[in-house]
């Protein structure tokens, strides 16, 4: 397989009520003098929330990173926010090539959410990234049980079964991918691969071609259909 390549609750504002303090028993000593002064500023988790997606948009990983990991660790973050948040977290992790972090970020996020589809497809991503092909089936079947129309779900696991010489299997999702997402030369380039490997030739030699009408500079499908027409 040497030419295989590969994103309120509301604020709840807690008022200051002043008590009048009834006075200290006989005997016992006054409370000490307080100074006045202006209440403590609470911490603004959504302002920092959009703070910190801005910055992961921008590829700041850093400082995305640095204010998620504070709004995780301000314990003002509502419930219904957590999944998201560890989510974006690990996207910022995953795109700074700091995978294990990314990783436990998003097993995390499934865990608080187990219907976050989108989490176990990066947990899938992630695991392809650093060649645990067993582990990324796992999360990207997961992804296509809970959403199973999403190209990207399928063309991810038929990736990683390739990379484990499943290639059975690779076709099958790569062959739905193919359908999800019509018109797509690069997944009819790896299709076409993959019949290769699988000794289809002719298939492969049709599926290049396709790939080929589609994009002329499809790099892989031009190679490949060299290589069996020669």
């Amino acid at each position: 397989m040497q030419r295989l390549t590969f994103s309120l609750t509301s604020v709840l504002l807690t008022a200051t009520i002043a008590a009048a303090a009834a006075p200290p028993p006989a005997g016992v000593p006054p409370p000490p003098n307080v100074s006045s002064g202006p209440p403590p500023v609470r911490y603004d988790w959504q302002g920092n929330h959009r703070k910190a997606v801005a910055a992961l948009n921008a590829r700041d990983y850093k400082t995305a990173i640095q204010l998620f990991t504070e709004i995780l660790e301000s314990k003002r973050l509502p419930k219904s926010w957590l999944a998201s948040t560890l989510y974006l977290r690990g996207k910022a992790y995953r795109s700074s090539r700091q995978h294990q972090p990314a990783i436990t970020d998003y097993e995390a996020a499934v865990q608080s959410d187990p219907k976050m589809d989108v989490a176990f497809f990066e947990l899938g991503a992630t695991f392809h990234t650093i060649g645990q092909y067993g582990k990324a089936v796992g999360a990207f079947g997961q992804a296509i049980a809970l959403k199973g129309n999403m190209w990207n779900y399928y063309y991810g696991r038929c990736s990683a079964y390739a990379f484990m010489n499943k290639y059975n299997d690779a076709i099958r999702d790569c062959e739905v991918a193919a359908k999800l997402k019509p018109g797509s030369s690069d997944i009819l380039a790896f299709l076409g691969r993959l019949y290769e490997e699988t000794g289809q030739k002719q298939r492969a030699i049709q599926t290049y071609k396709l790939a080929l009408s589609i994009n002329p500079n499809q790099s892989d499908a031009r190679e490949g259909l060299s290589q069996l027409t020669k």
